[in-house]
């Protein structure tokens, strides 16, 4: 090697080393942003919630299908990432957080069940992400006093307070109340004990049914030796139907009223006959929302099936967050943040705008029954 050569070597060296050293020559990678704007979504597509989760996503894939046809949103397209599966699992729920991160969202929505929404919130927080929770409603939520996370769905508060219109209109006045244990479900008894009786009204019995209990015996006999003539199920559809049906196996003659955790379809199939009568507590159903017959009919075309109880939610929480980025003008976390708190918007659902905690300001609830074998709207 020439004296030339050696020096020009020495030199390349002593660049490269500084340049490794800064970071200035490392290789380019390929770029991740395909300008649109990116949706992540944490929703249980697998487990025995997987209904709800499934329903959820092509209720936010068709209104970013209206919204991309109608132009976008600041000239970008809307891009929903692929469901980041938390099971309704807290343990599977922050490791599903962690993936829609690693995916570099703009924004995050979902959150079906409470006990596995919350673990995944903090993530979202520390990656300066805003999240808009469409079904999950437990009051813990806002309780965490993250600025950047907002409810869409009624908190538990509302349903109780449409739970003892009902009550009180039916002419009921001995409750049991049974719940699962989880944040969810634990959280409207909690809220039950804390609304009900200044309302006149007895809580007789609190029971826990182990999810996927199959023998609910115990819990029919302490309900029917407490005398109750109201039953409020708190927990999820998939053991919902199965404590209907031993209820009314069982002999209990009395009101069954069951929280929006049960409000599916799913729970008149696993109900049977015995779920007939009973009520629910629900999120605003497509069928009985104003102007709701296009976004219906728009869903039976494109997925071959009709939504569920929290298809008119999902849907207004893409249009939400269209709505608010381009009132910011940016997708900019803060100012999209300021836009949803002081946001009015006409939606499906209803009239959705937020409480300084960022809870809906305005119940969504409505009260449904069987009947027939359908959902019809109760009016009281």
């Amino acid at each position: 090697m020439s004296k030339l050569s050696r020096g020009a070597f020495i030199a390349l060296a002593l660049v490269l080393a500084f340049c490794l050293l800064a970071g200035a020559c490392k290789p380019k990678s390929a770029p991740t942003d395909s300008g649109n704007i990116r949706i992540g979504a944490l929703l249980p597509v697998s487990g025995s919630e997987a209904f709800y989760g499934n329903d959820m996503y092509n209720s936010y894939a068709l209104a970013v299908d209206h919204v991309n046809a109608a132009g976008g949103v600041l000239g970008r397209k809307l891009e929903l990432l692929p469901a980041a599966d938390d099971g309704c699992d807290a343990l599977m729920a922050a490791q599903a957080a962690t993936m829609i991160t690693s995916q570099r969202p703009n924004f995050v929505v979902g959150g079906y069940c409470s006990g596995a929404t919350i673990p995944a919130l903090q993530e979202f927080y520390d990656k300066n992400l805003v999240m808009l929770i469409s079904a999950a409603n437990s009051t813990r939520i806002t309780d965490l006093g993250l600025r950047q996370t907002f409810m869409i769905n009624s908190p538990g508060t509302h349903a109780i307070d449409s739970l003892v219109a009902l009550i009180k209109h039916l002419g009921a006045s001995r409750i049991a109340v049974i719940h699962q244990g989880d944040d969810y479900t634990q959280n409207l008894s909690d809220i039950c004990n804390s609304k009900l009786p200044p309302a006149g009204i007895q809580i007789v019995t609190t029971q826990v049914m182990e999810k996927g209990a199959p023998d609910v015996s115990a819990i029919v006999t302490a309900i029917r030796n407490a005398r109750a003539d109201f039953v409020f199920w708190a927990g999820y559809f998939a053991d919902g139907g199965n404590m209907i049906r031993q209820l009314r196996q069982g002999g209990y003659t009395g009101f069954i009223c069951a929280g929006d955790g049960s409000a599916s379809t799913e729970l008149i199939t696993a109900s049977g006959p015995a779920g007939e009568g009973v009520f629910v507590t629900s999120p605003p159903y497509v069928e009985f929302s104003e102007g709701g017959a296009e976004f219906l009919a728009a869903y039976q075309r494109k997925y071959n099936q009709p939504p569920d109880a929290y298809a008119t939610l999902c849907y207004d929480t893409i249009m939400v967050l269209k709505t608010a980025i381009e009132q910011a003008g940016t997708i900019e976390t803060a100012a999209v943040r300021d836009r949803i708190q002081n946001i009015r918007y006409q939606g499906l659902s209803g009239v959705i705008s937020f409480a300084p905690n960022r809870e809906l300001a305005t119940s969504n609830f409505i009260i449904i029954q069987i009947q027939n074998g359908a959902y019809k709207l109760y009016r009281m």
